[in-house]
């Protein structure tokens, strides 16, 4: 007992304690002290130089927010969608001249419409005038695009071919107020992209085209290809988690069930399938954000495209088509049967969102793919020490009628049967 008394108030081991704790406090004080990692969308390394004391560190592959994160959807917006070549629709879909399709392309609202000349062409969904939309209907038909806002009139190839009480103002030339046309490309087999890049765009890649032969050959797509059903919904969750391989393969295989239960094959489609070879089922994946599926020997594919409205909502965009004519009946079934599957996928990947949102990115080709254009534009952003709008439109025309144009804003004007419900938001392109 006297020892352990000697030993708790001997000086010596507590001395000794202090003085370790000291010097491990000092050691571990830079890990404490050291500023805030900057996030960048770079692979580059960060040098900082504080006192002649050289700090390197690798910046994380993929940033934060990747998810819900508002400022990567901004630079989504820059850096992928006005400037990429995005698949919208096949040719199918438009059955007639004067057939247009409308879509909502992260915050660019554009359309699709076929001319009289059979060529599919695309334009930003917006007047020219006021900027108020063209096309209020998701698909329709009309050789003549009307405004409501204040009556201007619009042919299949953009042309201004009608503005009410603007005739008569000096200078105002109508082949200066078209619609703002849009890139697009419309492949040998029907594929439509668009590319928003109010520049010239880089040539249509040679590696798509050789995929899309390659889903050609697979699924045997002709010439008399029918459009069968199709339908834009709305998700909440962010676009990127919907190019999952694991989502595709389960609705495929569901899809594969659905199609196989509901297609009786009319005499002329059996004796069609008895002398070509079998088919095995395709898949044809399209960056960004767009899946292509070829179903087993029954005379079908699907687009499935995943178009985003905001960080944390998409819009899902199915199309179905068949390699040749169907009977209505099958039609009709095969409509019901898709369409539901569709809408449960939808909600399976929003009850999923939560535990995604929670996870790495995935290390998949197209993450990496999409993480590099977004690395190649901010850093040229950098360089230029601003925001590169690549989709932005100059308006252009007379000195006068810019100065008509502003002198409207200024005061407000509004054109009758109009209402303060109707007055278009202002245009960030």
């Amino acid at each position: 007992m006297e020892c352990l008394d000697a030993y708790v108030l001997s000086p010596g081991p507590l001395i000794v304690t202090l003085l370790t704790l000291a010097f491990l406090v000092n050691q571990a004080w830079p890990l404490f002290s050291r500023q805030k990692k900057n996030y960048q969308l770079s692979d580059s390394k960060v040098i900082n130089d504080d006192h002649n004391n050289l700090t390197v560190s690798k910046e994380p592959e993929v940033p934060g927010g990747w998810w819900s994160g508002r400022d990567v959807f901004e630079l989504e917006r820059r850096a992928l969608f006005s400037k990429s070549w995005l698949y919208l629709a096949h040719r199918t879909q438009f059955s007639k001249p004067g057939a247009y399709q409308s879509f909502d392309i992260a915050g660019f609202p554009i359309f699709l419409i076929r001319g009289k000349d059979d060529k599919i062409r695309a334009f930003h969904n917006v007047c020219r005038h006021r900027a108020y939309t063209i096309t209020r209907k998701e698909t329709g038909t009309s050789t003549v695009l009307g405004c409501r806002y204040h009556g201007w009139s619009y042919d299949t190839t953009g042309r201004l071919v009608k503005a009410p009480q603007f005739d008569n103002i000096p200078e105002f030339d109508k082949s200066e107020n078209s619609l703002f046309e849009i890139h697009a490309y419309t492949s040998n087999h029907g594929w439509v992209f668009v590319n928003l890049d109010a520049g010239e765009p880089p040539h249509f890649p040679k590696s798509t085209i050789l995929a899309l032969d390659e889903f050609v050959q697979a699924s045997g797509l002709g010439s008399k290809s029918e459009w069968i059903t199709g339908q834009t919904l709305a998700g909440s969750f962010n676009w990127k988690s919907g190019m999952s391989a694991r989502y595709f393969a389960d609705v495929t295989a569901q899809l594969e069930k659905l199609v196989s239960a509901e297609t009786s094959p009319s005499m002329a489609a059996k004796f069609i399938q008895m002398i070509t070879p079998k088919k095995s089922q395709a898949e044809c994946p399209l960056f960004p954000g767009t899946f292509l599926y070829s179903f087993a020997n029954a005379g079908l594919w699907l687009s499935l495209s995943f178009l985003p409205a905001s960080e944390m909502t998409t819009q899902v965009r199915y199309d179905l088509i068949s390699l040749c004519p169907m009977i209505d009946a099958n039609k009709n079934a095969l409509t019901t049967a898709v369409g539901g599957c569709i809408q449960d996928f939808v909600q399976y990947i929003e009850a999923d969102f939560r535990y995604i949102a929670e996870r790495p990115a995935e290390r998949s080709p197209n993450t990496r793919h999409i993480l590099h254009q977004l690395q190649e534009h901010a850093k040229l952003e950098r360089k230029s020490g601003g925001q590169i709008l690549p989709a932005m439109r100059q308006p252009k025309g007379s000195a006068l009628f810019q100065q008509a144009e502003q002198l409207c804003k200024d005061i407000d004007c509004v054109a009758p049967g109009s209402g303060p419900g109707l007055t278009p938001g202002g245009l960030d392109w």
